[in-house]
């Protein structure tokens, strides 16, 4: 039975492949209601970071991938032969540098590489936009540096070339922070002409959740996988959770709290603003999926509160109520979203004042607090731009905290919802099953990326915290104006 044929049988499964920065990780997934069969992960190479601006990776990713592969096609078992379409997620704007074969012959430049600065400044002076986030430059630094590359290609594009054994078409996706378009699919000439990027260096595009290949049989022997499993264009690990979380219809909106806070929303049409720094990824089914990424979040609390139980802190912060103190809770300079100004620092206003018992926990409440009205200012932003409101949903490690969900809904004064599993290597998976489902993009969603818990907005809670949120806007307001 080829791999077509089961995927109409009564459960087919699909693989996720993520690619993070630090580690990999496979998750096989039922094609129909979403249960999690198997999954594995090994760490990535340490990025070599030796001087500020340099980063990049020893170009392992393909090796780590396919053996987690097979670690997962042999937890499955026999279910293994059920296995019909991959899909790979990885950290946009890294380049790793490869022949024409897919295979690298170089470390990979990572997304935060800022080494090749002379590229950067031609794409600023020409007013190239997002000049500096570009990945272009890193293959233009690639080229300056004597790289011998004859192609460009993501991490998640040199994984499907190593289980398709030739290059396959790329997706829009990880590739967008190059300026590309991802309507017409095609890339910048005019950027690549002005950096001397040769264009015949750079795969072809096809929109995310695209066929584009089948795994070899040679490959599949190796790992024990079926014949014929279809390789499916993915989409970056952000837009990749956003998935996993069900964010899918117009108006949806997801709040990523992790070390930092990643917003990421569905409208019908493409928003983008650099002067809030928002940009929009084009959606498998149409829609487009704007988004930016604040600065601030729970980073702050290893530093501010290192050792401490954060546990114990939650349950004083709730009984303690919202915080006296008004912090904007940055670390170090720069913000980016909801307000782009890469000189802003974080400001603390009012509080109990040193040496009052209970300040520690006025401040740490004041920066969950803090964090929330962040979040709140940034969806008024993307509403403003044009996002509808809908439903909200809360992902990233600081979900554990319910106090902190709590304060975050009571904060947008309505109901948010907690996906059950909004992780990239499940988001990859959905996007394999809505290649093979052909039920629609929604549909497909809606049975894969179930929700947990719904948390409902304390009114009390809410109307005190809708008036400490006008309080930090205007505090806000005031810290970024000039000094007379």
């Amino acid at each position: 039975m080829s791999a077509r044929e089961r995927a109409s049988t009564a459960d087919p499964l699909v693989l996720g492949i993520d690619l993070a920065t630090a580690n990999a990780r496979v998750v096989a997934l039922s094609a129909g209601d979403g249960r999690v069969l198997a999954a594995r992960h090994a760490p990535l190479p340490t990025p070599h970071r030796p001087i500020p601006g340099h980063s990049e990776q020893r170009p392992t990713h393909a090796d780590v991938a396919l053996e987690l592969i097979s670690a997962v096609v042999g937890d499955l078992g026999r279910r293994s032969a059920d296995v019909v379409a991959l899909s790979v997620t990885g950290t946009s704007g890294t380049v790793v540098p490869c022949d024409r074969s897919g295979r690298p012959v170089g470390s990979a430049w990572l997304y935060d590489d800022r080494r090749a600065t002379a590229a950067a400044a031609l794409l600023a002076d020409a007013g190239a936009p997002a000049a500096t986030t570009s990945s272009l430059v890193r293959m233009a630094g690639l080229v300056q540096s004597g790289v011998r590359a004859e192609l460009f290609l993501s991490t998640a594009d040199v994984v499907a070339a190593a289980l398709a054994g030739r290059v396959l078409a790329a997706d829009t996706s990880h590739h967008l922070k190059a300026g590309i378009d991802p309507l017409r699919r095609t890339w910048p000439e005019q950027w690549l002409s002005l950096l001397g990027i040769d264009p015949d260096g750079l795969p072809a595009l096809v929109a995310p959740q695209s066929v584009i290949g089948e795994v070899t049989v040679a490959v599949a022997d190796r790992l024990g996988l079926p014949t014929g499993v279809r390789i499916v264009a993915g989409m970056t690990d952000g837009c990749t959770a956003q998935l996993a979380a069900g964010a899918v219809t117009p108006g949806d909106t997801v709040g990523v709290l992790g070390t930092t806070l990643v917003f990421k929303a569905v409208a019908d049409v493409a928003i983008t603003d650099p002067a809030t720094g928002v940009y929009s990824h084009f959606g498998p089914d149409g829609s487009w999926w704007p988004g930016g990424a604040s600065n601030v979040g729970a980073g702050i609390l290893a530093e501010d509160f290192a050792g401490a139980d954060l546990v114990a802190l939650d349950e004083a912060a709730r009984r303690h109520g919202p915080a006296t103190v008004l912090r904007y809770p940055l670390r170090g300079f720069g913000e980016r979203f909801p307000i782009a100004d890469p000189a802003m620092v974080g400001f603390s206003v009012g509080g109990r004042g040193a040496g009052i018992d209970g300040d520690r926990i006025d401040d740490y409440r004041g920066v969950l607090d803090g964090v929330a009205f962040t979040e709140r200012l940034g969806l008024e932003v993307l509403a403003r731009l044009g996002v509808p409101r809908g439903r909200h949903r809360l992902a990233g490690g600081a979900t554990r905290s319910d106090v902190w969900n709590q304060i975050r809904a009571d904060v947008l004064a309505s109901p948010v919802l907690v996906p059950a599993d909004p992780t990239s290597g499940r988001g990859a998976a959905i996007l394999a099953a809505a290649a093979v489902r052909n039920d629609g993009l929604a549909a497909v969603v809606a049975d894969l990326a179930p929700v947990v818990s719904e948390v409902e907005p304390d009114p009390a809670a809410s109307r005190d915290l809708g008036e400490r949120y006008l309080s930090w806007r205007a505090e806000t307001t005031r810290a970024r104006q000039p000094a007379h």
